[in-house]
């Protein structure tokens, strides 16, 4: 598995939390996809070290992803390769000005369409071009 580029489980019946530490192992890891499933907890950034793109859509059940809280450790991390997020439709429960403000810098595409974030945008969306 050291060579896997892929690894596409989405629209399953997976459930319960991802223990990310295996996956970090994968070092040529870009896509990683769990969306369309019944998953929860916290959705980690750091997946792998080459990870570009990471699906944790739809796993809208009881609970769903609830956190994105460690997208703050992905931040500062050396290891920014992440360019496509989606966590739309899950149950984060976030204040919308700390989950935009911990984005990292080198996203592209950043859904979180039907969570429950709240609050307001943050200022430092005023300084957009």
């Amino acid at each position: 598995l050291h060579s896997l580029k892929s690894l596409d489980l989405a629209d399953n019946k997976l459930t319960g939390t991802i223990d990310y530490r295996p996956l970090y192992n994968l070092h040529t890891l870009t896509h990683f996809d769990v969306s369309g499933n019944q998953l929860g907890g916290e959705v980690e950034a750091l997946v792998a070290p080459s990870l570009r793109y990471a699906y944790f859509s739809n796993n809208n059940n009881n609970n769903g992803f609830t956190s994105m809280r460690r997208f703050q450790k992905y931040k500062v991390s050396p290891l920014q390769t992440l360019r496509y997020c989606d966590v739309s439709y899950n149950a984060i429960q976030e204040d919308a000005t700390d989950l935009l403000e911990n984005i990292p810098p080198n996203i592209e595409r950043f859904f979180a369409s039907n969570n429950q974030i709240i609050g307001s945008l943050p200022n430092s969306c005023n300084n957009l071009p």
